[in-house]
């Protein structure tokens, strides 16, 4: 049935790469899929053959089709619906592993987010000395022993019992704690009557073991289960997926493995599949160009950040006047470089819709975290996690930096325990109205402004329970950002973003089931914790701005790659916040490189700057080096570069001299929107 074109899942098939991704029946098919290979237009095509009477006629409530996240999983939700919508035909359940686990599970958890973890090991390593020891007294190496527990990569028993045992005081819960335990109870025999026939795994590479232990887990006697994926393309190895992915099939099931690679690249014109090639050489996988050439590969570098974005932005709004009907994607290398892209071209023409959708760190500043924990004590005033957190601070300094304290003043916080347990609101007061003097331990100090600002803060409350008035209140940025704040602008869009998350969550509640201010605290939380981008406009914009973390699943006819220098790719390397080794780290800032490449259909822009203030280093989170003046840091090349042909990669040259993008030559270039080329 492979060449016959009369049955609607063939339709629209392009090559014969995809039809076995259609098509075929095996217990266990794995498809390792590059980008722009068409797998999410053949993963729609099966569903399709599975549920339509005339191919398998399988019941939708049987077939599983398992996304990496919930916003993948949306557009997939909608992508699936829209197949099957001209048939008649219900749509299969499509969700995240998380979104599978919470179906199972009884009630949600209250997760830890990256810096209430990072208290808790400060915690338990003055708690346990001897634990502490036995991980050389390093938070490093305690942080990474704890990644690799939650992914199941290995044992680490005594760490995994002191953690449990914080958790429980807390009333938290690590975000693998979920799958792992439905995994386990599904070892255990529980969940028996939840096994689905049809499982569909998209970038199973992006899985945990344990959460693909999970998903695998819920096969039915006779079922068929197809795994899609790229190694290539991993780019959450923090989460300690990186070295399994596919290759990890045999070891996680007990049946023959059918194989059907597919390597042809119909997204990408053969300029932009070389570059990516040559990137992605040491994979020894690569991409085999079926579209031609007629497509556009511009390198290009100015003196300053402020230059680049400034060019670049007039630039983005040429071409966009000239192509309104295409897909226009800009790819920063760092969020606040993004903003300054978005708000140049609003300066440009304000009529033109660009927006920034970021996944990354929320929180990152000291105003937007201090507001987002205090409406966390405001939905909860019992929750002893979050307590925990706002204690673990002290004032900034004259410039609104250093706001860490040291150790997270976790030996005050021990003794403050120790005579009063866990902290909630009420106690949190008393300690308060107490004097430094009644305080024992390294931290007391700061330990005591602190709560002393939450009393201060608490009093300013309004006196209403309604959940939009105090989302509008605790968001407000001026209520956060002083003179002295560093990055207010960077601030003020990242309390924005949570006020806007956080109102649409509020007018998308369901009729019958109120939304309490706890709840909606648990669900920012929870998108914040697994990296979800938050304050998404549901107007698509004209101009997309994202970081090359939310690159994956994009694509557009014209991509601007921006900051692309060697200090932020692959940038500062940071064992505490990673967890990973300097080899694990740059190759997956490689992999990272290799996604944002393949995202463009017909023009790829690649842009640095030369020089940047060394004061705007350590704010942006890149390399700090001694190369450069006094006052300006240089910015290099990014290395990934170095080996890649002078054939496929052209000489960079100075944006001033920019003559911008052949407009002439892409008019009849663009690839056709055929449903094969909008998603990988």
């Amino acid at each position: 049935m492979h060449d016959d074109h009369s049955v609607p899942w063939q339709q629209d098939v392009r090559g014969t790469q995809v039809l076995p991704l259609i098509n075929d029946d095996h217990p266990v098919l794995r498809v390792a899929a590059g980008p722009g290979t068409g797998k999410t237009f053949g993963l729609r095509k099966r569903v399709l053959r599975l549920l339509h009477p005339d191919g398998l006629g399988a019941t939708p409530s049987r077939v599983l089709v398992c996304a990496f996240n919930r916003v993948i999983a949306a557009d997939l939700r909608q992508e699936i619906e829209a197949e099957l919508e001209p048939y008649g035909l219900e749509s299969p359940i499509v969700t995240t592993v998380h979104g599978l686990a919470g179906r199972l599970a009884t009630t949600p958890p209250r997760y830890l987010l990256p810096q209430e973890t990072e208290a808790m090991i400060y915690d338990i390593r003055n708690a346990h000395p001897e634990l502490d020891a036995h991980y050389d007294h390093k938070q490093a190496r305690m942080m990474r022993a704890l990644r690799e527990h939650e992914a199941g990569i290995d044992d680490h028993t005594a760490l995994g019992q002191a953690v449990r045992y914080w958790l429980t005081a807390h009333g938290a819960a690590l975000v693998g704690d979920l799958p792992r335990r439905i995994e386990a109870q599904l070892r255990g025999g529980d969940f028996s009557e939840h096994r689905y026939d049809h499982i569909i795994i998209d970038e199973f590479q992006d899985l945990t073991e344990t959460e693909a232990k999970l998903v695998l887990g819920l096969r039915a006697d006779g079922s068929q289960v197809v795994a899609l994926g790229d190694k290539k393309q991993s780019i959450y190895a923090f989460r300690g997926n990186e070295g399994y992915g596919l290759d990890a099939l045999p070891q996680l099931v007990n049946t023959s493995i059918a194989d059907s690679p597919m390597d042809e690249c119909q997204r990408c014109p053969s300029e932009i599949v070389l570059l990516a090639n040559d990137v992605m050489a040491i994979y020894h996988e690569p991409l085999r160009d079926v579209r031609g050439s007629g497509g556009q590969v511009h390198r290009i570098h100015f003196r300053t950040p402020e230059d680049e974005h400034r060019r670049l932005s007039e630039e983005i709004v040429r071409v966009f006047r000239a192509r309104p009907d295409g897909k226009h994607l800009v790819l920063v290398t760092r969020r606040k470089w993004g903003y300054n892209i978005r708000n140049t071209i609003r300066e440009i023409d304000n009529q033109i819709r660009a927006q920034t959708v970021f996944s990354e760190d929320v929180l990152e500043t000291w105003p937007a975290r201090e507001a987002f924990i205090f409406f966390s004590v405001v939905a909860d005033p019992n929750d002893a996690a979050t307590l925990r957190d706002w204690v673990s601070y002290k004032e900034p300094d004259a410039e609104g930096k250093m706001w860490k304290a040291p150790k997270r003043n976790t030996e005050a916080y021990a003794n403050l325990r120790s005579e009063r347990g866990v902290l909630n609101v009420t106690k949190a007061l008393e300690v308060a109205g107490l004097r430094e003097s009644d305080l024992v331990g390294g931290g007391r100090r700061n330990i005591l402004r602190r709560l002393q600002r939450l009393k201060a803060l608490l009093e300013e409350l309004p006196t209403t329970e309604e959940p939009g008035s105090l989302v509008a209140h605790i968001f407000d940025p001026d209520r956060w950002i002083v003179e002295s704040s560093a990055e207010p602008d960077l601030a003020r869009d990242d309390i924005e973003r949570l006020r806007q998350e956080a109102e649409r969550m509020l007018q998308e509640q369901d009729e019958n089931v109120e939304l309490t201010l706890k709840s909606l605290a648990q669900k920012l939380r929870y998108r914040i914790s697994i990296r979800e981008p938050l304050g998404q406009e549901e107007e698509q914009p004209d101009i997309q701005i994202v970081t090359l973390w939310g690159a994956k699943g994009l694509t557009a006819d014209f991509v601007y790659i921006v900051g692309l220098c060697d200090e932020a790719l692959p940038g500062p390397y940071d064992r505490d916040s990673t967890g990973l080794t300097e080899e694990e780290h740059e190759l997956e800032q490689l992999r990272l490189l290799y996604v944002s490449l393949t995202r463009a259909k017909q023009v790829l822009v690649i842009s640095r700057p030369q020089t940047i203030l060394r004061g705007q280093v350590a704010a942006l989170g890149l390399k700090r080096t001694s190369e450069g003046s006094q006052y300006r840091q240089q910015l290099n090349q990014c290395r990934f570069f170095g080996d890649v042909p002078a054939a496929h990669l052209p000489t960079s040259i100075d944006g001033a001299q920019w003559s911008g993008i052949e407009l002439d030559s892409t008019e009849h270039n663009l690839p056709h929107p055929t449903p094969e080329l909008l998603l990988d």
